[in-house]
Parts: C-alpha cells; structure tokens; sequence
C-alpha cells in the first residue's frame, strides 16, 4: 500500500504541472518535491509502480526527460481522504489535505454519501468533541443542548413558548407550600434497557442537593404508591416545576457510577442515545423505545475538525440531497451575552478609578472598531445582559489610572471567539500602555473561579423564560459569587417566590460596574434547503427529534389545487 507521504508528493508534482504530461528533468522535478535528484528517482520508480505515472529517462546531459500522468492527483487525494473519513483519521486528513477549506467540502462530501444506506442521517461539522456528557456538572451551552436529547427530567421547558411541558411526569401539583407530588408515566425505558424505576429519579434529584445550590431546598424524596414522586422542599418555591426541566435535573440511572465512561457514553431516556464519542466524532441514534413521538432524523452524527475553529462561529450543517449552494437556515441574536466579570479578589478590580477606566475605555464599539468584518457582522455592542436592554452608563472618556500598567484577563480553552476578544482587548489597552497577560485554563477550573486574574471573560446564554433561567444561569455560576463577592441568598429567596426583580437586579450589577457586557452575538445554523423543521434555540442548535429532510422528488411536484 502506498504510503501517505508518496500520494502527497505525487499530489504537489501533479498540480505543479496541472495534470498536463511535460518534457522535464531531475533537477527541476527536486525542487519541486523538495529533495535530492536522488531521491527523486526512488519517488518516481515508487509512483511507477503504483500506476499513477511513467517516466521516460532521456540519455544525455542536457536532455528533457518525459513525464506522462496515468491518475488525476484530486482524484487519488479525495480516495485516499475519504480512507481516512472512514478510519476517522482526521489529523492524517488535515495533514494530507492541508487546506481548510478543502477539508471541510472533503468531509461533507464524504457524509453525504452516508444518506443512500436508506436511513435519515444528519451531519453536523464542529470544531470541538464532547468528552463530558455528565448532567450535574459544569456544562457549556453545546453541552446542555445534548443532554436535552438524551436524557429526561419530570418536566420539561418549552423554550418557544416559555413553558413547562410534561416530561417523566404526565402531571404534577402543589400538595402545599413546600409539597410536590409528580405523576410518572409507566413503561419508561433507558438506553440500555432498563425499565425506569422511582429510585432512579429520588437518586438524582437526590445527588443535587450538595452540589447545586438551587436543589439545596430539597428535604427529601419518597414515592408512596407506584408512579408517584413526593418532593418535600424546606421552604417554598414557586420556580419548582421549571427547575424540574433544567439540565441538572436530568434523570440518570441507579446504577450510572458503575456504567464505564458514563461521562462520555450516558445513558439516559431521551430521543437519542450516544452510540459513539470519541475525540473525532461524536453520534447518536434514535431510540425506539422512547415514550414520546419517536424521532424523525435515525441518526446524528458531529464531526470534530479542530482546524475549522476560526471559520465556525456558527453550527454548520449540510446534507445530501440538495444540490443548491448551502444557506442560512436559521439566525438570531441570542439570548445573553459575552461580558467581563472584575474580579474582587484582585487589587486592581478593588479600585473604583480602575473599573470605572476599564469601563469606559474597553466600550463594545471600541472592540468593534478593532475587529475583522467577519466578527463584525455576527457581533453588536452589548448594554446589557439582553439585546433590549440599556444598562450601562454612557462614560466620558477618563484618564487612565497611572499606576495601572499590566492587567490578567482569564477564560477557558477552546472557545476562539475569547482568543479573539482577548487579543482585540490586548491591542487596544497596549495603546494605553497597558500590557494585557492572557491566561486560558480548563472550563471546570473557569466555572468555579479557581485562578487567580483581575477580569474574567465570560459568557452567558438564556433560555425563555427569561425571569426563570437568567437567574438560575447566573446564580449557578461560582464565578460570579467569587467575582462580586456575594452569595445572593436573599435574591434566591425572593427568586423562588417570583417576586425578584430580574431586570433590576442584572442592572444593579452592571451599574457597580464589577459586570460589563461587550457583545451580542447572532447565532446561524447553515445548511441545505431540504432540511425541515428546524428551530434554532438560544444555544444555537435545534431539536433533533423534530427536523425532517423533504426528499428531492418534492421539491419538483405542483403543489396540489384543493
């Protein structure tokens, strides 16, 4: 078998000459394969061999040898790329290919080819695995967004309308102020094939308690006849259903912590189950014994191409059977927004005259103007936590503090949309003379705060209702409790019995300037014209389980006359 290497150098002779047979020699054929006349006798015998070439050797100094092409270099690239599709060898792909672009259309050819095996598969190309599906811990908005269709909880939010559905439970209500009873629907199973049992459920809720504040008002949990779940809270909270629908709040089974790899191969009741998640692609499947309408799409499956990161600001999806160019499918300005928490930890973000500076001089349009037309157009100036909202004060310009010559903004890895802002805020504040220290660390240790920084690049994104998840997005966070120093217990409380103020409250932060919003972001879903049923959600993705592809052959029929 050839070797990589042989097809990449037969790949650079064969564009060099266009694919055209030509008159040449060993000097001119070294320097463009970048070797010893020597060896390029050897590659050429190799390449012989294999029936991609013939080299006719002319005798004498000075004479032109003839080189005659048998294969088309793409050609033998696209087989040899779509080989390494299939091993999913993505980093010998990058290495064969080399342009981006060009990987990119080579993966998505290669998926579409996937849509003939007589099932309905989804492809989606992403720039980052997914190694930990685990709900209970620190998850990124790609994240939360999976865990909704594998898993389950007693309820369920209905984004679109602002809603809690039924989920585990068909009903639920208030025996009394601080009694929930929940009603089971019967025949439940998981991915594995278990029956749902009602220890599963009080084992989960149960496993909260200690690590998620907003469950720290669960007392207890029993079940007293077959189907019913009794939730006994130690103070009243009108917010309950909804919690029951949070990702946290995800049912899993008894027996998850003895299950290998639970965190990347979850087992759950949801639409989906994980089939496959490794570093290179991640999949799931439809489950059939789910007890909900079952799923339209049989399969999912996320390609990781770490090399596409700077290209991906959006999920992007394409599909076979559209011959049109891909489109924007969806978009929207999302739901919250990328901001800087000063840190209250940090001598520096202590000074008013410091905060009040950084305030006024690292303004969204400021970052704006520094930035490429390409985040231009996806990014707006931010005033607040939501689009509509204006909360931050119009500042005059101050001057800069004179001891102020060195600062650490902090924010995880693998999110190229903070690299960017980071190295925007760099340039601007080195104007300044200010010398901006980056410090990228792992998402856990960023969630919980655990680095020492003066400001901390952070995002948020919410789902409706608004008065619901923007607090208990926020509050979840330790960041911000270690940011600004608080623990917000009284706005729990008055959270849970609806009477906090939510809009109130976000300005208030933003006003002690220790909160200041950059930048919204647009969301966009790209893909083919014969995807159906999509409804892009606050995290940028959609419900799988409700998209469809509208085969060609309709896209050609009249429309009936009634």
């Amino acid at each position: 078998m050839p070797s990589p290497r042989l097809q990449n150098q037969f790949v650079r002779l064969w564009r060099h000459f266009n694919g055209v047979n030509s008159q040449t020699n060993l000097q001119s054929l070294a320097e463009v394969l970048y070797c010893s006349r020597r060896h390029v006798r050897t590659l050429l015998n190799e390449m012989q061999t294999n029936g991609w070439l013939s080299w006719e050797a002319a005798a004498g100094r000075g004479k032109l040898s003839w080189l005659q092409f048998h294969r088309n270099g793409l050609e033998l690239q696209q087989a040899q790329a779509e080989k390494l599709l299939q091993q999913e060898g993505i980093e010998k792909l990058v290495a064969l290919v080399g342009d981006k672009d060009a990987i990119r259309q080579t993966v998505l050819s290669e998926l579409e080819r996937s849509y003939r095996q007589g099932k309905s598969l989804l492809r989606i190309v992403y720039y980052r695995a997914f190694p930990n599906l685990l709900p209970g811990t620190p998850l990124r908005r790609s994240e939360i967004h999976l865990l909704s269709q594998i898993f389950n909880g007693l309820t369920h939010i209905n984004e679109e309308k602002g809603e809690v559905e039924s989920g585990l439970a068909h009903h639920w209500q208030a025996i009394s102020e601080t009694h929930w009873r929940f009603y089971l629907r019967p025949a439940i199973y998981f991915h594995h094939g278990r029956e749902l049992q009602m220890n599963d459920i009080i084992t989960s809720l149960q496993r909260l308690k200690s690590s998620w504040p907003l469950f720290s008002h669960i007392d207890h949990i029993d079940s007293p006849l077959p189907y019913i779940i009794d939730i006994y809270l130690t103070e009243r909270d009108k917010q309950f259903p909804w919690l029951m629908g949070s990702p946290h709040a995800a049912i899993l089974p008894n027996e998850w912590q003895q299950i290998k790899d639970f965190s990347k191969h979850p087992i759950g009741t949801g639409p989906y189950q994980v089939t496959k998640n490794t570093p290179n692609k991640l999949t799931i499947s439809a489950f059939d014994r789910y007890f909900g309408y079952r799923s339209l799409l049989d399969e999912v499956s996320i390609w990781v191409l770490p090399e596409l990161s700077q290209q991906m600001v959006c999920t992007t999806l394409k599909m076979e059977g559209d011959e049109e160019n891909s489109d924007c499918l969806e978009g929207r300005m999302e739901d919250g927004c990328y901001f800087l928490l000063m840190d209250a930890r940090s001598k520096l973000s202590q000074r008013d005259d410091i905060r009040q500076w950084l305030c006024s001089f690292l303004t969204p349009i400021n970052l704006l103007a520094h930035c490429d037309p390409f985040y231009q157009r996806h990014w707006a100036p931010a005033y607040g936590l939501l689009l509509h909202w204006h909360h931050s004060k119009t500042l005059s310009y101050l001057p800069k503090p004179p001891e102020l010559t060195e600062l650490t903004v902090t924010f995880y890895h693998h999110h190229h949309e903070f690299n960017t802002i980071s190295q925007i805020m760099q340039h601007v504040l080195a104007m300044q003379g200010v010398k901006l220290n980056i410090n990228i660390i792992d998402y856990d240790d960023w969630f919980n705060g655990n680095a020492e920084s003066d400001i901390w690049l952070a995002t948020a994104n919410f789902i409706r209702p608004l008065e619901f998840s923007l607090f208990s997005t926020l509050y979840e966070m330790p960041l911000l409790h270690k940011c600004l120093n608080t623990s917000f217990s009284a706005e729990l409380s008055q959270w849970r019995q609806r009477e906090l103020n939510i809009e109130r409250w976000c300005a208030s932060m933003v006003e002690s300037q220790m909160f200041h919003p950059l930048l919204h972001h647009r969301l966009e879903i790209q893909g083919q014209r014969t995807l159906r049923g999509v409804r892009m959600n606050t995290f940028g993705w959609f419900d799988f389980k409700s998209a469809w592809f509208k085969p060609l052959e309709d896209n050609t029929q009249k429309p009936l006359k009634l």
